[in-house]
């Protein structure tokens, strides 16, 4: 299954430096952790100083949180080896920033 991927930028020239969104292609039998490792991996989140941890939603749903890298490891709401399919509503996730940053 293809889920396109939408981020948050984390500073105003963000936009400039890498694309706002990307596709994924996964397993129709995917678990949450194997969705989380294709964001992750994907050289696609962008991090600042300010900015050390994004959310993943789908659809208003909070799937997990992915932590820059040297910060601690994914943090998954939802549980890690649920069928990622159990929560994609809609085939596109977005990363956003947690309230208050």
């Amino acid at each position: 299954m293809k889920i396109e991927v939408m981020r948050e930028a984390c500073c105003s020239q963000d936009d400039q430096l890498g694309p706002l969104s990307i596709e994924v292609d996964l397993p129709e039998r995917a678990m949450v952790w194997e969705l989380a490792r294709e964001i992750g991996e994907a050289d696609f989140l962008q991090f600042s100083g300010t900015h050390r941890i994004i959310d993943v939603y789908c659809a208003g749903k909070h799937l997990f949180s992915i932590p820059a890298v040297g910060v601690n490891g994914v943090e998954y709401i939802v549980g890690r080896n649920d069928m990622a399919s159990n929560y994609l509503r809609e085939n596109k996730v977005q990363c956003t920033w947690p309230t208050g940053l």
